[in-house]
């Protein structure tokens, strides 16, 4: 497995190995090239293979992430537990991962079960759901998610710790009331990120005040039917996504469901008013009126009144702004690795 672009969910795993390797725990980050063994002797071969040849080749799995040094990185074929080493803790970090770790035995240690959202695109739902009562520890990233494992009975105990930001990183550069009237959004290929109604909320404001400027940044090439006057970032490292951010006034986030969104709570870091839709991944950080504008999920004549709102009201959108900037600073890494240290060390 092999991330050129970088994924959210990914990302939020990666910080933790970081973060608990500083606090003195070893920690190993194992990547399967497939989860489950492949048939076939050249398929075998290959799998056997890969670990030398991602060495031979000098990369790294997730090359847009800093990784501590420290960290141990398991390159190996598939997830059966020959290949996975002991521990006192193990985490699947993914619903395929899931079956793999509640059937290891008691040398790889407590198992875990890091829930970043209801994973229902990935695979057959009513599969999806049955990780959910699985006799792993979940540790769920929302409130949301924690009611969704109450309702499914989760077989195991359940922990809510929500995500971190690193504010060093995420921060006010240009100060909220010298923003121009831009508009920053993410560009994603899973039609549930709703880019399609950011597209048609954008254009509806556009038709009301021409000087609206919009920058949309994403992990793929420009897609050819993105209007002209959008700018497009791709793939942006983090100076200029830091840059990005702050050149903006306003984030558009028109997804219609997450598991606890990285991208407005950065931007909102970096003092951007937030206008979402009120899909339930926001809602820990998002309160209508107070720390972002809100609009009903699916609908983009609503998304863009609000939007219409925070670029023509500037006094509105530096309210937001600001009660946000400071809403989110609570969410730090520190405070969720407290959480998950705590956790593994049963305090």
């Amino acid at each position: 497995m092999y991330l050129s672009r970088p994924a959210g969910g990914f990302k939020v795993v990666y910080e933790y190995a970081n973060h608990l390797q500083a606090r003195g725990h070893q920690v190993t980050v194992v990547h399967p090239r497939n989860i489950d063994p492949q048939p076939g002797a050249r398929q075998k071969i290959k799998g056997l293979l890969w670990p030398y040849k991602v060495k031979l080749k000098d990369r790294v799995p997730a090359p847009w992430f800093a990784m501590s040094p420290e960290v141990k990185l398991s390159l190996v074929a598939d997830l059966r537990e020959k290949y996975v080493p002991d521990g006192d803790a193990i985490f699947a970090t993914g619903y395929q991962t899931a079956f793999p770790v509640a059937g290891y035995g008691a040398s790889k240690g407590r198992k875990f079960y890091l829930i970043q959202h209801h994973e229902t695109w990935l695979g057959p739902e009513d599969e999806v759901n049955r990780t959910w009562t699985l006799p792993l520890h979940k540790v769920v990233i929302a409130r949301w998610l924690m009611r969704l494992a109450q309702e499914f009975g989760a077989n195991g105990d359940v922990t809510y710790i929500p995500n971190g930001l690193d504010f060093s990183r995420f921060k006010i550069v240009t100060p909220i009331e010298a923003r121009p009237r831009r508009v920053a959004m993410l560009a994603h290929q899973f039609a549930w990120k709703g880019m399609a109604d950011g597209l048609a909320a954008l254009e509806m404001v556009r038709a009301q005040a021409s000087d609206l400027e919009a920058t949309l940044f994403g992990a793929h090439p420009r897609s050819h039917d993105l209007p002209d006057w959008i700018k497009y970032v791709e793939n942006p490292p983090q100076d200029e996504l830091l840059a990005l951010y702050n050149s903006c006034s306003v984030f558009l986030h028109p997804s219609w469901t997450e598991g606890w969104g990285l991208p407005p709570a950065e931007a909102m870091a970096c003092g951007c008013a937030l206008v979402t839709a009120a899909n339930q991944g926001v809602r820990d950080f998002a309160e209508h009126e107070v720390t972002a504008l809100l609009a009903p999920v699916k609908q983009p004549a609503a998304l863009a009144d609000q939007l219409l709102r925070a670029t023509r009201d500037d006094a509105l959108r530096r309210r937001i702004a600001e009660a946000g900037r400071q809403h989110i600073q609570r969410y730090t890494w520190e405070r969720a690795v407290d959480a998950m240290e705590a956790l593994l060390l049963n305090r």
